[in-house]
């Protein structure tokens, strides 16, 4: 499959199979099934984003279980996407392989760094999109293309024959353009776990102060709109402000200690310097700089957060919250500041280990896509999709025809 044509550009790579199928029956039977260039395809290569990683890779020797589980239930497999290289960027833009251009949203950026994936199920070029979320990776271009994405709770699916980023963080996440969908999806690489009935809605006003102001309103009618479906209401209980604006800084040291960690030996390759995006080598290089001492306060902000987490939700209620801070930037703006203020509501879920749903729901005048976040505690995944499926096909029945 080439990039070379433009309404493909940025979105599958060259290597890999395609229209792959293992099995024509199964609950996903003849769902094209985009992948993630981090995921392992038997005798196929990766390059995680960075030609040097595909230059120096081997063929890997299985593929991966969740690959396998999605095949064996009858995807077809249509193509490796692009990433931002190894992973480590919230951008969708790759200046080795391109950037994939918002199908929904023309001249705008996809978020990444499962740009590819979510760029093809946008585009319609595809049904599902698998990524991997670490630090916001699927539910930002989830918030941009106007998709149903899941960041799954922590360790719940297996992590076999996926190139990691920072694997205390990182998890395997879906797009796609239903509730249902996503929901089936879920069926399938979700272990078994109890569905309850999510009657309780947990609202933390400070998060909407994270917003622009131009999207402060939509989100709070999308609060309105949401709130029948549940029959109770709950503030979520934060001791101090500060909480917050020490959210973005305690994920960015955790994130890149395990970063450093499990990329070090490669970054440190002599005479094989890898290139670089300079907004990427310059992360790279502030990970391995970070000392134990930060990472140990960073450790405290992060038992902060599990212990609220663990007081204001259970398995009954899930956290009303915003996706993303703005609509989709343009392609090639400067979004270095914009990545802390992601980070910010992005962090909650990581630092949490906890399961997060973008659900794509504004009506925004300008036709901006944008939504919501419903997010509940670890292990409640199902119920969570469960939930989302519900509100959806509610959020459904109200538009006008």
């Amino acid at each position: 499959m080439s990039t070379k044509n433009n309404n493909t550009t940025g979105i599958f790579c060259d290597h890999g199979p395609t229209l792959w199928q293992t099995n024509h029956s199964g609950v996903l039977a003849n769902n094209r099934l985009a992948v993630k260039d981090v995921f392992a395809v038997k005798g196929e290569r990766n390059s995680a984003g960075n030609p040097h990683w595909f230059k120096t890779a081997k063929p890997a020797q299985n593929t991966a279980s969740s690959v396998n589980k999605l095949m064996t239930a009858g995807c077809n497999f249509i193509g490796f996407t692009h990433t931002d290289e190894l992973a480590y960027s919230l951008e969708g833009n790759n200046i080795h392989y391109g950037a994939a251009q918002n199908p929904k949203l023309k001249g705008h950026a996809c978020g990444g760094s499962s740009m590819g994936s979510a760029a093809a199920v946008a585009a319609n070029l595809a049904d599902i999109g698998l990524g991997t979320d670490t630090g916001g990776s699927i539910r930002i271009p989830a918030s941009y293309c106007g998709l149903y994405g899941i960041r799954p709770s922590h360790n719940v699916i297996e992590k076999d024959g996926l190139i990691p980023l920072a694997p205390p963080f990182d998890t395997i996440g879906w797009l796609t353009q239903s509730a249902e969908l996503l929901s089936d999806v879920g069926n399938v690489l979700l272990p078994n776990q109890a569905i309850n009935n999510v009657d309780t809605l947990v609202i933390c006003e400070p998060l909407f102060e994270l917003v622009d102001p131009v999207l402060q309103a939509p989100l709070k009618q999308l609060l309105e709109k949401t709130k029948p479906n549940f029959k109770h209401h709950k503030e979520f209980e934060l001791p101090n402000s500060s909480l917050l604006s020490e959210l973005a800084d305690s994920f960015r040291v955790l994130q890149g200690r395990a970063i450093a960690k499990t990329h070090k030996d490669w970054l440190q390759l002599p005479g094989q310097l890898p290139q670089f995006a300079p907004a990427i080598a310059a992360r790279f290089n502030m990970a391995l700089a970070l000392t134990d001492q930060e990472e140990q306060e960073a450790l405290k902000v992060q038992i902060q957060w599990q212990t609220l987490i663990a007081k204001n939700l259970n398995t009954n209620s899930c956290l009303f919250l915003p996706t993303t801070p703005t609509t989709a930037p343009k392609l090639g703006a400067d979004t270095s500041a914009l990545r802390m203020q992601i980070i910010t509501l992005s962090a909650i879920a990581g630092l949490s280990g906890s399961a997060q749903v973008h659900l794509p729901l504004a009506d925004l005048t300008n036709d901006h896509p944008y939504g919501f976040s419903l997010m509940m505690s670890h292990g409640n995944d199902k119920s969570l999709l469960a939930c989302v499926k519900h509100l959806a096909a509610h959020f459904k029945q109200d538009t006008p025809a």
